[in-house]
């Protein structure tokens, strides 16, 4: 699983939570808050929706991959994402491309159906978290 490494510091970070698992959805990051602190909330919104977009396609590929048992691409998509998702903050979905990453190789179908279909529904879920009031 992965690691969330957080540090203690005067700044209180709030934590949205994924109503089924007790999983963050999103912490922004120290690296972001930074920009938010220092005035510049606008590169966090652009850092942000080049996320969402980017991973957007990205999961269309991985839906693919899956779909054509191409697992050396669902590989190599899941990492891309987990590095991605947590660059920015997204903390459950992070955590859903390790198992997919974990289980691409050799993994049931119908497992990897599943974290395709649950890597779906949190990003869904963490882009609607990412909202300003929830940079700090």
């Amino acid at each position: 699983m992965a690691r969330t490494v957080s540090r203690m510091s005067e700044i209180q970070h709030p934590v949205v939570v994924a109503e089924s698992q007790n999983l963050e959805l999103f912490r922004l990051p120290e690296s972001l808050l930074d920009f938010v602190n220092s005035g510049d909330e606008d590169m966090v919104r652009e850092i942000l929706a080049l996320f969402q977009q980017d991973t957007a396609e990205r999961l269309r590929g991985l839906n693919l991959a899956v779909s054509n048992g191409d697992r050396v691409a669902l590989r190599k998509q899941a990492h891309t994402l987990k590095g991605a998702a947590l660059q920015v903050g997204a903390v459950a979905l992070s955590r859903i491309f390790v198992e997919l990453e974990k289980h691409a190789e050799d993994g049931p179908q119908a497992t990897l159906l599943d974290l395709a279909y649950r890597a779906c529904d949190c990003y869904d879920r963490t882009c609607r978290e990412m909202l300003p009031e929830n940079y700090r």
